[in-house]
């Protein structure tokens, strides 16, 4: 019996001894990420200020001011932000543009400048008008604005937009689906080197129904327009720019009882994109100069455009290097018979490469591939290449 106590007693010792192990291995652990936290919190704070609002640049700016809460440190790290990107996550629009006005714009440190501002604005003109004129006085440089469930579409921030003399870049995105928004007769940025406009409309200057918004953007390099329209008053839309590079045009509007026409005034175009994927296309091109510079032509289109007017774009482009055609548009011009077609094919003088994209779906056999590319193989240069993609 005394030896069955002894050996109880032992095994009780162990069981206490490996849990007293376990508790203090656990002990250790906990100890060693306190530790280890420690560490990387002290990483974090032997950085400089300017390098923390670097990184919070990177964050939604909702989501960088609560990095206040972390320490007196951080209280106002916020303010010195010089990139403001407002994104709507939750608690209401009212609340959104409320909080934008009143607390972002109003408690940053007003002596920094704003490098690069990204706005998301619903439905409220006085919040947009606050603050891109807010952004105007401190010297903003790259502008990203999304406009958002309007009732009416505003134009009134235009002009504050304008006076934004240090602009780089803008981004201008209106979803409204009745109404575009209204481009006056000059979008006179000088310092503005890339312009993106997604459903716009153009003013004509005089009463000779023809728009020429950009010709006063002497830096601008690249231009994007998408569901950009003309009316009844700007039949005519002249793309002027001493400086314009790159020319991506996708699903331009007009109404349906003229024919629009695009006036290219672009001696350094280097690129140009035409899609269409939505709307049928009939507007024409001329252009100023034969476009020296010009390296690169894309052409898709989805829905139809009348053949004679694709070669006739193809003719003003025919000093182009690199030609990238979907099979879509190669498959219209198979439509008309192109030995009977009376206009005559591009004579492209310095073609180097032929890419065809082909659309999942399209029937288009190799003949009638063959014939359209032998169509437009009118070329001086013998070694041109001819590749699917």
């Amino acid at each position: 019996m005394k030896r069955k106590r002894t050996s109880e007693s032992r095994e009780r010792k162990e069981e206490e001894d490996r849990r007293t192990d376990e508790r203090k291995e656990k002990e250790d652990r906990l100890s060693d990420l306190r530790d280890e936290r420690k560490e990387k919190e002290d990483i974090l704070s032997d950085l400089p200020d300017e390098v923390l609002q670097h990184i919070m640049e990177f964050l939604p700016t909702t989501q960088a001011i609560q990095t206040c809460v972390l320490s007196k440190r951080w209280k106002n790290l916020w303010k010195g932000l010089t990139t403001l990107t407002f994104l709507f996550i939750n608690g209401g629009i009212r609340n959104y543009n409320r909080y934008l006005v009143n607390h972002v714009l109003s408690n940053r440190d007003d002596s920094i400048s704003i490098h690069k501002m990204f706005l998301t604005i619903y439905n409220s003109t006085k919040v947009l008008n606050n603050a891109i004129k807010y952004a105007s006085e401190h010297h903003l440089q790259e502008l990203q604005l999304l406009i958002m469930e309007f009732k009416q579409t505003p134009n009134s921030f235009i002009p504050l937009t304008i006076n934004c003399k240090s602009l780089t870049l803008l981004v201008i995105y209106s979803n409204s689906s009745s109404f575009p928004l209204i481009l006056p007769p000059s979008f006179a940025i000088a310092s503005l080197k890339t312009l993106l406009l997604f459903n716009v409309s153009f003013t004509a200057r005089d009463d000779n129904n023809c728009a020429e918004p950009f010709s006063e953007c002497t830096s601008l390099i690249t231009l994007v327009l998408e569901r950009s329209m003309h009316t009844h008053s700007t039949k005519t839309l002249c793309i002027s720019s001493p400086s314009l590079s790159v020319l991506d045009m996708k699903n331009i509007l007009y109404w349906d009882y003229f024919e629009p026409e695009i006036v290219l005034s672009v001696p350094k175009l280097k690129s140009i994109t035409l899609e269409n994927d939505r709307f049928s296309m009939r507007y024409r091109f001329s252009c100023t100069c034969d476009l020296p510079l010009l390296t690169e032509v894309k052409i898709s289109n989805r829905v139809y455009v009348d053949p004679s007017i694709i070669i006739h774009w193809l003719q003003i482009f025919s000093n182009v290097r690199m030609l990238t055609i979907c099979s879509r548009t190669l498959n219209m011009l198979k439509d008309i018979g192109l030995d009977a077609l009376e206009i005559q094919p591009p004579c492209f003088a310095r073609l180097e490469s032929l890419k065809i994209k082909m659309h999942f779906g399209m029937v288009m056999s190799k003949t009638e591939l063959n014939m359209v590319v032998n169509y437009l193989w009118n070329c001086q240069k013998t070694n041109v290449k001819v590749m699917e993609c």
